[in-house]
């Protein structure tokens, strides 16, 4: 069971399952993050701009970042599902439905593993909760960027290919990294950021993208996806 799991590991680090299967699912799905700006052919911009959010453009990012992770955690797992179906006999992946988790992926023997997905498109840093972050040490990091000019459509009416614009994709099992910040009465979140020394100890877990060490962190380089066709 033990080649069967690190075989699942090694599937899940295809760069081509996120370019090609994850990113088309998550932009010929976008109306599920945002319906009413799909149905009016409007742009991120239009919708809400910039302007409204005064001094915290930031709460802008993470009205989106908000949106779309419901998004992004569903092609993961119905993408993945069908995936390792191909690849693997009674391999199969589900929702978590677990505070301690995201996704699940159960083996034959009745095992599982559990998947904790973080999204974001700040630079160099992943947020999570205190209360959440170090239940679980395998994750799915997912940094992006997004067209918030482009004028966004229904399914029916073509998708919206394009709109995902830089993309980073780490997976990361065992993950022994400490996230930085602490619950008080104002916050509850923490920030992942990722050592200088994961370029040379981990490298296997960068899927899509790449590190740059740093003095103490790793900038992250998202692949540039808009003159891929």
């Amino acid at each position: 069971m033990g080649n069967i799991k690190q075989e699942v590991l090694k599937a899940m680090r295809n760069p081509e399952l996120y370019t090609r299967g994850i990113l088309k699912y998550v932009e010929e799905n976008l109306e599920d993050a945002f319906n009413i700006v799909c149905r009016k052919r409007l742009s991120i911009n239009q919708w809400k701009p910039d302007a409204t959010f005064g001094n915290q453009i930031n709460q802008k990012t993470v009205l989106l970042t908000v949106r779309m992770f419901d998004l992004w955690e569903t092609a993961l797992i119905d993408v993945l599902r069908e995936h390792l179906r191909r690849k693997f006999n009674k391999v199969t992946v589900e929702h978590a439905h677990d505070s301690k988790g995201d996704l699940v992926i159960k083996f034959p023997d009745d095992s599982e593993k559990i998947w904790e997905i973080k999204t974001t498109q700040g630079k160099d840093s992943f947020t999570g909760a205190t209360h959440s972050a170090s239940k679980y040490q395998d994750y799915i990091l997912i940094s992006y960027a997004i067209d918030k000019n482009k004028i966004l459509k229904l399914k029916e009416d073509g998708g919206n290919k394009g709109f995902v614009t830089e993309l980073a994709i780490f997976v990361w099992d065992k993950m022994k990294s400490k996230w930085i910040g602490k619950a008080s009465k104002n916050s509850s979140w923490t920030t992942l950021r990722l050592s200088s020394k994961i370029k040379e100890k981990r490298p296997e877990i960068v899927v899509v993208g790449s590190l740059v060490a740093k003095k103490k962190w790793c900038e992250i380089k998202r692949v540039d996806l808009k003159n891929k066709t």
